[in-house]
């Protein structure tokens, strides 16, 4: 056999190790953030670097096991090796660009909850409008290479062509794991969204003595 079964145990158990991590990431996601504006932007883009890193890791994980079956005999392996180690690899770059994009963004916008909350409330719910509307499309991406990979293995299976059965296996196992990744993310931008939308500036003005007649301050509510 191509690979043997405790070769591919080895692989799949490997995998499920990357994806039991997003567990605590999603748990973590929906803690109270303190109930300031700006420690729940941290706390935001704090578990979307976490998501970044986890993206980095399957990649790294699927595409290390796409070399290694690279490295035996039999059409099986060469199709399994092949989709994993090219989707895989996908997946690395894209978790590295998507985490310069968090650590760009979330400083950016935590320091503009700080210095001008009403402006942050305008750009990030636009932001999160756009970023919410995307996530269909992402999920729905995975959910159908997921389901691409097993209508490839099923056709392998019927036709007993094992490069097929590689291929399909490859790419439903890496589409099955973005999927969940990147679920719990849908659901922390849309709470996220709810705390932008109820976070209401606002802007007072009391009255003193001494050298400073007058004071302007700024708070926030939810």
């Amino acid at each position: 056999m191509p690979l043997s079964s405790a070769g591919f145990a080895r692989v799949f158990g490997l995998s499920t190790l990357v994806l039991a991590l997003a567990a605590p990431a999603a748990a973590h996601a929906d803690e109270p953030a303190g109930g300031a504006m700006v420690a729940t932007t941290r706390s935001y883009y704090a578990n979307e670097m976490t998501t970044s890193f986890l993206f980095m890791g399957y990649g790294a994980v699927t595409a290390g096991a796409g070399a290694a079956s690279l490295t035996q005999d039999g059409e099986w392996s060469r199709g399994f090796g092949w989709s994993s180690l090219i989707a895989g690899g996908l997946t690395v770059l894209g978790g590295a660009a998507y985490g310069v994009a968090v650590k760009v963004r979330g400083d950016y916008y935590e320091g503009l909850a700080a210095k001008d909350p009403a402006q942050f409330k305008r750009e990030e719910s636009d932001r999160l409008e756009g970023t919410n509307k995307r996530f269909i499309l992402y999920l729905g991406s995975e959910i159908l290479e997921t389901l691409a990979g097993i209508g490839i293995a099923t056709y392998g299976f019927v036709a007993k062509d094992d490069l097929y059965k590689g291929i399909g296996a490859g790419a439903a196992i890496q589409g099955i794991g973005l999927f969940v990744i990147d679920a719990p993310g849908a659901g922390r931008a849309a709470k996220y969204q709810d705390d932008v939308r109820r976070f209401e500036p606002k802007i007072g003005m009391s009255v003193g003595g001494g050298n400073r007649p007058w004071a302007a301050t700024v708070g926030h509510s939810f």
